[in-house]
């Protein structure tokens, strides 16, 4: 390193200077002392700057941040900046991890964009002010920042083994109306094919907590007042023959105590084996959603018998749902609609877990897993976005299905055929929603959604009628 060569030189010359005046012997054995203080000293100074510096340091935030260059714009870790640019005037992404902290091991940086690795499109320098990450949005296939909110997610170790994880929100669009929805990015689900007609059986898995389990001591999960009775109607519904008259042994309806771990697990990888390739399955979940508190790379649909203090025992992880996707379900259609929050409800959580306020990907990555192929995945709300329920949507529900269950019904038939279709749905959903909520809450789908999907077929249809705003959220 050039500083440490340049105190070792200046050491050398130092003790060659007086060499001149000392017996050979005498000189030799104090010119090397020099030089190993010298070289000694030199390592430790070294050694501070890695592990800290020393006492003429002042103590620094050793966060990393992410810097945005083309938009002059900086973003802390696990917040959100709301930006008016359009999406593709951010291209490139410059990541800091502050020198001051143990050293840290080069091969474990990781960085992802929107769930994505993007470690191809990553360069690194390294310097006394610690290490930069250049990523190049454009470069490796590319990397493009979409409409509404994007994720940018940074992991390494340092030197003790220790995983070190921190994601940055970026959004792009805003405000509330018309032109806030158009700000955002949600352009309409164009219907340019004829409605695919359902073949084959229908089959469903329901599930809606609203009552967690309660331990005597330690973090508790707070309760929902509705998502049982969404869940509720939602089966109501499709057992309806305008949902498609599922029976009774096609489906499984879990609500509160009946939706633990297990229950859930056998509901995803031993029920769901049983539809066909050329059936149609429709899987509701209605609850909380989370990171785990000591370990926010993990994320976890939170159970009935659930233990904030120790999801990794008791939780559903969000990972294995893309093998319920990948390895389980045969049929082709699939019909994913999730209404999980951003309000994680933890209480009582022991000192040194994440904050409640740290950012929740659980429905970016539900899309990630849920949307491949001939699948549509709507989720409640935009990434790390609150989810509303209130009394006065319906009686008592969420926003999201409350108008879920309106447009299923017929007022999402937008081109009045008899017929609601995945597309139409997500159309209705993103503007009634959003419109209820003052913008607070936006549903989303993933780019690729199947919008010919056939999820209601009804006698009439009506025009969408916005309810009342402003609501606690979930």
């Amino acid at each position: 390193m050039p500083f440490k060569d340049g105190v070792k030189n200046k050491t050398v010359v130092g003790v060659k200077s007086k060499m001149r005046d000392c017996a050979p012997w005498a000189c030799h054995n104090r010119g090397m002392a020099r030089v190993f203080r010298g070289l000694l000293a030199t390592a430790v100074g070294v050694t501070l700057l890695t592990l800290g510096g020393g006492a003429s340091q002042p103590a620094r935030n050793n966060d990393p941040w992410l810097e945005l260059p083309q938009v002059g714009q900086r973003v802390a870790v696990d917040s959100t900046i709301a930006l008016d640019q359009p999406p593709n005037s951010v291209q490139q992404l410059v990541l800091h991890i502050p020198a001051g902290g143990p050293a840290i091991s080069y091969g474990t940086i990781h960085t992802k964009v929107n769930t994505e690795s993007a470690d191809v499109a990553m360069k690194s320098t390294s310097g006394l002010d610690g290490f930069l990450l250049n990523v190049d949005l454009t470069g490796a296939g590319g990397f493009p920042m979409l409409p509404g909110r994007n994720s940018v997610e940074l992991e390494y170790q340092d030197q003790f083994g220790r995983t070190k994880y921190y994601n940055f929100l970026l959004e792009f669009g805003g405000g509330s109306g018309a032109a806030g929805l158009k700000s955002r990015g949600f352009d309409v689900i164009p219907s340019t094919k004829a409605p695919e007609k359902r073949a084959g059986r229908l089959f469903a898995v329901v599930i809606g907590i609203s009552h967690y389990t309660k331990g005597d001591a330690g973090a508790q999960i707070n309760d929902l007042q509705y998502a049982d009775r969404d869940a509720q109607a939602m089966l109501d519904f499709l057992k309806s023959p305008a949902g498609g008259g599922v029976t009774d042994d096609d489906s499984l309806l879990l609500l509160n105590g009946d939706a633990t771990t297990q229950q859930v697990r056998h509901a995803l990888f031993s029920f769901l084996t049983k539809p066909e390739e050329q059936d149609t399955v429709v899987i509701y979940i209605a609850g909380h959603g989370a990171p785990d508190p000591l370990d926010p790379r993990n994320l976890y649909l939170l159970t009935a018998d659930s233990k904030p203090d120790d999801m990794g025992g008791t939780a559903f992880p969000m990972w294995q749902l893309q093998d319920v996707f990948d390895r389980v379900l045969k049929a082709k259609r699939v019909l994913t609609f999730a209404d999980t929050c951003h309000s994680y409800g933890f209480s009582g959580l022991r000192a040194g877990t994440t904050s409640k306020t740290a950012n929740n990907l659980v429905n970016q990555y539900l899309q990630r897993y849920a949307s491949k192929g001939q699948r549509a995945v709507i989720t409640a709300s935009d990434i790390s976005e609150s989810s509303f329920e209130d009394a006065k949507w319906g009686d008592g529900h969420g926003v999201f299905t409350y108008y879920l269950l309106r447009g299923l019904k017929g007022e999402a038939d937008a081109n009045h055929d008899g017929v609601v279709t995945a597309g139409e749905l997500f159309n209705y959903l993103q503007r009634s929603v959003r419109e209820a909520t003052d913008g607070k809450q936006n549903p989303r789908a993933v780019a690729g959604i199947s919008s010919a999907l056939t999820v209601a077929t009804v006698g009439k249809t009506r025009a969408a009628v916005v309810g009342p705003t402003g609501a606690r959220a979930r």
